[in-house]
Formats: C-alpha cells, structure tokens, sequence
C-alpha cells in the first residue's frame, strides 16, 4: 500500500493540470474493469456493475499549488496562490520557503526552490515582520526571462512543492495526501472486488478542481448517484501544539465518519449503515465534525445523491508534510469493501 501511495502523491497534478494523474488512475484501473471513462470536464468514472443501489466512490485529483504570476528580467518567479480568488495571498508561506519546488512547463518540469531573503541580508525591523506574498520567489536557475520562456514557463504556469514521501513504521508523510490516497484506496478496493458479490451498482471516480471550489464535482454529480461516498483526508488534532479538545480526531484510530463540515450536512442515514459495517466487522472508526473544512460530497445531494465522507485522519493538511497512519487507510478500504459487497 505504501508504494501506491508514493507512486500517486509524489504524482505533479495541480489545479487544472491533474491529467497525470488522471492517465495514471486509468492505467492501473484498466485490468480491473473495461467500463472507464474520461469526462469531457477531466473527470475520470470508472463503473464496477452490480445490483442495488447506485454508488459512487471518489476523491479528487488535484492538490495544493501555486501559480506563475510575473517573471523578472533576471529570471526569477513571482508566484500566486490558487485560493488567490478567494481573499488569500500566497498560503502558508513560512512552510513554502525551503521547498523543494516544481514548476510545470509547456513541454517539460523545471526544478527549482521557494526562496526569501535570508537573515544574513534582512535588518531587524525586517526580520520581525510576517512573510507576505512578495516576500516569497521561486528560483529555477535562470539567468534571464529569456531563459525561463525557453523553458515554456509564464505567467499562469503552476508550481508545486516537490518532497518525496516517506514512510516511519506504520506513518507517512509528504505532500498530496489529501486526495491522493483516495486513489490508493480505489486501486486496492477493485482488486479485493474481484471475484466478490456487489450488494450494488458501483462507480468509482476522481475528479478534478476541488480545491477551488468543487469544480469537477459538479459535473460527477449529474450521474445520477444514489449515495455518494467522498474519500477525502480527515483533520488530526493529535499533536501537542495544538490546545486538546479543539479537533479529537486521531492517527491509527480509524477512518473518520464525518457529520457536518463547512458546507454541509452528511446523510445520517448512511452514517448509521457505516457505522453498523465498521462495528460488525470490527473495523475502527471515529466520529467527526470539520468546520473550516468542505469535501467534492457537498455538492452531490443537488445532483439528487445522498452525500457522505469517509476520511482518514491527516496531520499538517494543506502542507508539504501531510502525515498519514497506513492503518487508517487499511481501514478506510476495509470498510468500503464490507459497505458495497454482500
């Protein structure tokens, strides 16, 4: 499971250029089932046929980025948020600078680094201040802004960070958890299908654009699903400098069963059909409430389905270090697999 997981978080899929992602997921879903589809809106579905009611399992594709705003004469990348549009500047920038970056060119990545001025050239009154948008460049090495369109890097160019994920014992780490282990979740859940009974009709999907506004998933919600079940990393609160109480949730306690985000609120009636799964086959669980938090699900139920979200706790989500229990995610397609199957 860790290899899969690797394989797809270390995965480039920014915001509106996911289809490595989506090319990948249809490789490896392609022994598991002849009905796959690539949406004309970069979706990828892929039908599993069975009896009953019609369910979609899914995550999104997409992950954190940055993008390309100005380059400057001596090559050097001034860079914008994706949530720009949303009254953010640049997110989390004291854990940009350091980073390894990516910058995704016209034909081809270019690597590089997120970059400040450092101590050494700031004065006090400088270094006390916060980082801001302008206070963070990207440098790939160029000498020029010649340089850098020669490599088919502009304005609106994306840019990632690009750690490479790794494993403590049963933990992970790296950046993309959140969604990409959704993809790790549905390759193994089609596998452990194979020669089993559905006790529905099965759709598994990733799609694209969520971190701006569940894009992709208005589109998936047309297919007529009875229940949707979004695969979407969970928030852990397990760690010290975080005051306890504010977020119970837990790493290697189970997959979270969540009840109400920022957006909506779950069907209760699924959460109850879970949780009788979980506990009659004796598998983990949590119970979860998200309230600076929104899943693709929040859009489902206007697409006639009743919205759900399964999801594995993370700690430092949205950030370069997104950290993952494997047991959680054992868990997560356990659960799924008693759901769906008689």
């Amino acid at each position: 499971m860790f290899e899969l997981l690797k394989k797809y978080t270390e995965m480039p899929g920014p915001l509106g250029h996911e289809h490595r992602v989506q090319k990948a997921f249809m490789d490896d879903l392609k022994p598991l089932t002849d009905e796959i589809q690539l949406t004309n809106t970069g979706n990828v579905v892929a039908h599993f046929p069975g009896e009953g009611r019609k369910i979609v399992v899914f995550g999104h594709a997409d992950e954190i980025c940055y993008y390309v705003l100005s380059v400057s004469d001596e090559g050097f990348l001034r860079i914008v948020s994706y949530a720009t549009l949303r009254g953010e500047k640049v997110s989390y920038p004291y854990c940009l600078v350091g980073q390894k970056a990516l910058v995704i060119g016209d034909e081809k990545d270019a690597r590089g680094v997120f970059a400040t001025p450092s101590a050494h050239v700031l004065y006090q009154k400088e270094r006390e201040q916060p980082l801001d948008t302008w206070s963070v460049h990207v440098d790939i090495g160029a000498s020029s802004s010649d340089e850098v369109a020669e490599l088919g890097i502009h304005p609106g160019s994306p840019i990632i960070w690009n750690p490479t994920t790794e494993r403590i014992g049963k933990k992970a780490f790296g950046k993309a958890m959140d969604d990409r282990f959704a993809h790790a979740v549905m390759l193994e859940l089609a596998k452990r299908l194979e020669g089993s009974e559905l006790s529905c009709d099965l759709y598994m999907a990733s799609t694209v654009q969520e971190e701006i506004g569940l894009k992709g998933a208005e589109d998936l919600r047309r297919g007529g699903y009875d229940i949707s079940l979004a695969l979407d990393v969970g928030i852990a609160g397990d760690y010290p400098t975080l005051e306890k109480g504010r977020m119970p949730i837990k790493l290697g306690d189970g997959p979270a069963l969540v009840y109400k985000d920022g957006f909506i609120h779950y069907n209760i009636e699924i959460i109850k059909e879970l949780r009788r799964t979980a506990e009659k086959n004796g598998i983990p669980y949590q119970h979860g409430i998200f309230t600076l938090y929104g899943s693709d699900s929040g859009v489902m139920m206007a697409g006639g389905a009743k919205p759900n979200l399964i999801a594995p706790p993370c700690r430092y989500t949205h950030l370069p270090i997104e950290m993952v229990h494997l047991d959680d995610i054992e868990n997560t397609i356990k659960l799924l697999y008693h759901y769906i199957t008689k």
